[in-house]
């Protein structure tokens, strides 16, 4: 009898916060799971608590076969890296370091390994396109995710360098990929930056969700003539995930998105081919980003 393989799939935050992007990679690890006979555990964790949560489960029965994780910072991977090494499986998702390269050295046969990524440069110049698609020069405020994440990074550094120099690219970092952190990254920049009257000829928030928390904070400012001046400027997002993202800019919420594939459902294939033939993990796998609406890019 073919023995079934557990997996635990640990996603950032808390489901209760609605993330739509994040229950897009909950649903899809649910229906790969069925499709490959996998015993699938979804749980929500967030930053502080993902190891803990991780290393509580590997305790109890059934034993856990691998492990689908995006770590929330650099020194959370590493942790996971050298906690998990020789017990389990490891797919790591949105990140990349050195010592992922390392610990692919030493993982052993028996325990799958690899990671599995969106193409964030990719989002960043995607987003730049759009953004020049609106206007040939001015200035651009990008609302980020966390800068511990590397995701965020890449996605700035991307949409930076196309732009080019006749964009002004300012920044405003949020706490978290929420509406409430992207409010609270625009209402941190505008209390530093409205001495200077600029006029913003786009925002591209690096979620959905952030885009429409920059909305409703342009439009809780209590000058008429600012909310007036911020109002104008065009909100995109990036996850365009059905019922979400893709509905706010088919509604005129947001000018456009970037859609991200899930992929759970890429990692959880790639395990099962693992188990079922012994197909080695590629070290680095990526899912591709693509525009929303495909005519924004």
């Amino acid at each position: 009898m073919t023995e079934t393989r557990t997996v635990l799939v640990v996603l950032p935050g808390r489901k209760e916060e609605g993330d739509a992007y994040q229950l897009l990679q909950e649903q899809t690890a649910v229906t790969a799971g069925r499709r490959y006979a996998l015993r699938t555990e979804v749980v929500y964790a967030p930053a502080f608590d993902q190891l803990r949560v991780t290393k509580k489960r590997l305790l109890e029965p059934p034993r856990v076969d691998a492990v689908v994780i995006e770590p929330s910072s650099l020194t959370t991977m590493e942790a996971l890296l050298r906690e998990l090494r020789g017990r389990t499986g490891l797919v790591l998702l949105n990140a990349w370091g050195s010592s992922i390269e390392e610990a692919s050295r030493s993982w052993g046969p028996e325990n799958p390994f690899g990671t599995v990524s969106t193409d964030h440069a990719a989002i960043g110049k995607i987003q730049g396109r759009q953004t020049r698609r609106l206007a040939t020069k001015g200035s651009v405020l990008a609302v980020t995710g966390p800068r511990r994440s590397s995701a965020a990074q890449e996605r700035l550094a991307a949409l930076r360098e196309t732009l080019g120099p006749t964009f002004e690219v300012l920044d405003a970092e949020a706490g978290e990929w929420t509406e409430a952190a992207g409010a609270t990254a625009f209402g941190d920049w505008h209390r530093i930056f409205k001495a200077r009257q600029l006029e913003l000829v786009a925002v591209p928030a690096q979620s959905d969700e952030l885009a429409i928390g920059v909305r409703d904070a342009i439009r809780a400012l209590a000058d008429p003539a600012q909310r007036s001046v911020f109002s104008r400027a065009k909100l995109l997002g990036v996850d365009a995930c059905p019922g979400y993202g893709r509905r706010l800019v088919d509604d005129g919420a947001l000018v456009a998105s970037v859609v991200t594939p899930a992929n759970t459902g890429l990692a959880l294939e790639q395990l099962n081919a693992f188990w079922t033939s012994g197909q080695p993990l590629p070290l680095r796998s990526f899912t591709e980003p693509s525009p929303y609406p495909s005519t924004s890019a």
